[in-house]
């Protein structure tokens, strides 16, 4: 075989690899370099007479713009499938050609209609409705340096009625960086959600209902500033948080420094089944497999102005059957005020059925006292429908809910507003409610 005919397999070679892997917009700038080649070996040809045109320098030539095409081809195909530079995959995402440098982009939006119904109520309406827009949220995550070295920060641009932050409409959320030190283990540094309650640890966009549970809120240490410590084998995993308070979102230093003489958080949960990635949701989706996961929380405060001080205990259970799921939780507190001791403590049950590969029937009953008089008990029960349109990307649940007890302002101010309930008035209770909200998590 004379190397006229070389070069020729070579350029058929390259058009047949060409037209495999490009869309028909890359194949026809391909093909046309292609022809440019061929009308340029032909003039050569005709020139330089015969099999004898091809000089090294030439050849070298022909072999550098050849390999010129291939590397823009690759360049084209460099924005699509895993070793994509950018495009979508669980978020909009750019990443760096080395992977040392990635930021992927995500967005929360939770519209949210209320009819709520209360009996007695001195001021205002007895029943209140309307539409809010419960969450706006945008979070950037990634890694720098290298894959080790990873960071999310995230902001709430609307927020109505939080059980994360208690009232506030504008905050800054998840703000850390986290190194990965090998053999499992991760430092955490900044602020971030505390590692103690199952239901709380999970994504607002991942929830079965349309919000956390009240009594799972008023319990849990939601955020707080500082470092942690996490763990993570096969079966087992450990989380431990030091920070300046339980429940405390962006506290500067200033002369009051430090609000607690301490504050710590932690959790630890043992898998008997299942992987990781499915307790990330709340749901069990059809076709998904079985698991179990079983976990316990701790956390203490000791605050240094008044000797008040609270020592939380939390149990629960997560038991994902593939189309069907249950979860129970169950919170103890120690509060000492300075002045007297209290023994706070709820529980609750919740679970869901997928009666199509896309709806859900759910219900959940909580319950909770505050061992505190007149701040009373509150015990609700809420159940509904949920349609997935995309999972958890895109979603719709309906709830109905009717509190048996008075909603006190201290259960409204420390949970029950998340959910939309209302303030009684005194002695009053049976108060219902009717939600229909989308959510949308990108």
């Amino acid at each position: 075989m004379n190397q006229t005919r070389s070069i020729g397999c070579i350029l058929a070679s390259t058009l047949a690899i060409g037209g495999a892997a490009f869309g028909a917009e890359q194949n026809i700038d391909v093909l046309s370099q292609i022809a440019e080649l061929k009308a340029e070996i032909a003039s050569l040809k005709s020139n330089s007479g015969g099999d004898q045109w091809l000089t090294e320098q030439r050849a070298a030539e022909v072999r550098g713009i050849v390999t010129d095409v291939l590397a823009d081809a690759g360049n084209r195909t460099s924005l699509q499938g895993a070793a994509a530079s950018s495009g979508y995959n669980g978020g909009f995402f750019l990443s760096s050609a080395d992977g040392n440098y990635s930021m992927k982009v995500n967005v929360l939006e939770q519209i949210r209609w209320t009819y709520n119904d209360r009996s007695g109520v001195p001021a205002g309406n007895a029943n209140n409705w309307g539409f809010e827009n419960k969450r706006t949220r945008m979070s950037w995550s990634g890694n720098i340096v290298d894959p080790s070295w990873t960071y999310k920060v995230a902001y709430y641009f609307a927020y109505a009625n939080d059980l994360e932050f208690f009232g506030a409409t504008t905050v800054l959320a998840d703000v850390f960086v986290a190194k990965d030190l090998g053999n499992g283990f991760s430092l955490t540094v900044g602020q971030f959600c505390l590692p103690y309650c199952a239901e709380v640890c999970l994504d607002a966009g991942m929830l079965q209902f349309n919000d956390y549970s009240t009594v799972g809120s008023m319990f849990s240490d939601n955020y707080g500033q500082g470092l942690m410590l996490t763990y993570t084998s096969d079966a087992f995993a450990v989380a431990a948080a030091y920070v300046n308070s339980l429940n405390n979102a962006n506290e500067a230093f200033d002369n009051n420094s430090p609000n607690d003489d301490f504050a710590f958080s932690g959790r630890a949960t043992y898998k008997c089944s299942g992987t990781w990635a499915q307790f990330c949701s709340a749901q069990s989706f059809k076709g998904e497999e079985m698991g179990v996961l079983i976990g316990a929380g701790f956390s203490c405060e000791e605050a240094n102005a008044n000797d008040s001080s609270v020592y939380s205990l939390t149990g629960d259970v997560t038991i994902d059957f593939g189309g069907a799921n249950l979860m129970a939780a169950y919170f103890w507190d120690n509060l000492d005020d300075g002045v007297a001791t209290f023994n706070p403590y709820g529980f609750t049950v919740q679970g869901g059925v997928f009666v199509t590969d896309d709806c859900e029937i759910v219900a959940r009953y909580e319950f909770g006292s505050l061992d505190a008089g007149s701040t009373g008990e509150f015990s609700a029960l809420t159940f509904g429908a949920n349609w997935y349109m995309a999972q958890n990307t895109a979603k719709f649940g309906a709830n109905f809910g009717y509190a048996f007890d008075e909603v006190t302002e201290v259960w409204y101010e420390f949970g029950a507003q998340g959910n939309n309930w209302l303030a009684d008035a005194a002695g009053e209770d049976g108060q219902w409610m009717i939600q229909g909200q989308l959510s949308f998590s990108f």
